[in-house]
């Protein structure tokens, strides 16, 4: 099952029911986009970072099998399945340190984001089609400009994905005709 914007929302809705204490996940990668209402795109997976995030995984992974969804699996996946899957650093390298957005609280649990440059500048690492149309929709809605993406870039701890980074912005700069 793909989730869109319906269905995440209500998975978070039920979260922050079934949550005992207060909950804070950073999501990251295609969910944030989808939650604020990008069109014709789908993700079975809501990508949560660690390193920004305040919870319980006991408690988290409880309220996740209440609401129908996994707990951060490991090995193959149904790909029927949704799940939270909970990044630490490592093949993903974000900044150490990045301004978030609070995206909406549902009960115990808030939802906040990386900025949408930050989202950006992580798409242009592996920069496959959804992640270009993913940047260009976070451009035009939210104004993003192309100097804001190349800041957070220039944050990214891991040269190589740096340097991957800004040799991929030639295609934003193809798709959004910038």
């Amino acid at each position: 099952m793909a989730l869109d914007k319906v269905k995440i929302e209500k998975i978070f809705q039920g979260l922050g029911r079934e949550l005992s204490t207060p909950t804070t996940l950073c999501i990251f990668g295609s969910s944030p986009a989808i939650f604020c209402g990008q069109q014709s795109r789908q993700t079975q997976d809501i990508d949560v970072w660690h390193a920004s995030s305040v919870y319980d995984g006991g408690s988290l992974s409880e309220a996740c099998s209440k609401v129908g969804v996994l707990y951060d699996p490991k090995g193959e996946i149904d790909p029927d399945s949704v799940y939270f899957q909970i990044v630490r650093p490592g093949i993903v390298a974000l900044p150490a340190k990045f301004e978030t957005e609070s995206l909406a609280q549902f009960g115990n649990l808030k939802l906040v984001m990386p900025a949408p440059a930050v989202l950006a500048a992580a798409k242009l690492v592996r920069a496959n089609d959804n992640d270009i149309n993913d940047i260009v929709w976070w451009m035009r809605h939210r104004n993003l400009k192309e100097h804001q993406i190349e800041q957070a870039i220039k944050r990214f701890p891991d040269n190589s994905q740096r340097e991957t980074a800004k040799e991929n912005i030639v295609f934003v700069q193809l798709v959004s005709g910038g």
